[in-house]
């Protein structure tokens, strides 16, 4: 599997709360992933543009419609995540995904890696 980039690198960036309309953190990142149709085996190359506990955006070069389910892998850490989602926006080659029957420790991942990386950082500094 071509994911050789992990998430903790620099052009990862929080979302201003006051712009945040999800009740759960969100992260924008430019990470390379892959995903497929549910019912296939075949995974296609996509970008992830931002992840989040209940969610995430992908830009793919791929024909996705709403309400199209699919399967979504990438690197989180050294870990290998693989998420089933839901299409709930198209706008262009830009897709927005819903989690579909997470595991309470897929969940629990992604909240951890972005607590430890964008809420952590500003208890260390001196």
């Amino acid at each position: 599997m071509g994911l050789d980039r992990s998430l903790f690198n620099d052009s990862m960036q929080m979302r201003d709360s006051s712009q945040q309309k999800r009740k759960k953190a969100r992260v924008s990142i430019n990470l390379p992933a892959e995903y497929c149709l549910a019912a296939q085996s075949e995974y296609f190359p996509c970008v992830l543009t931002d992840v989040g506990a209940g969610g995430l955006s992908m830009n793919c070069k791929g024909n996705l419609y709403q309400g199209d389910q699919v399967k979504v892998r990438f690197k989180l850490g050294s870990r290998i995540v693989e998420m089933q989602a839901l299409v709930i926006r198209v706008n262009g080659k830009a897709v927005g995904l819903q989690y579909a029957g997470a595991s309470e420790e897929q969940i629990s991942a992604i909240q951890h890696f972005i607590h430890t990386t964008f809420f952590d950082k500003d208890k260390k500094k001196p």
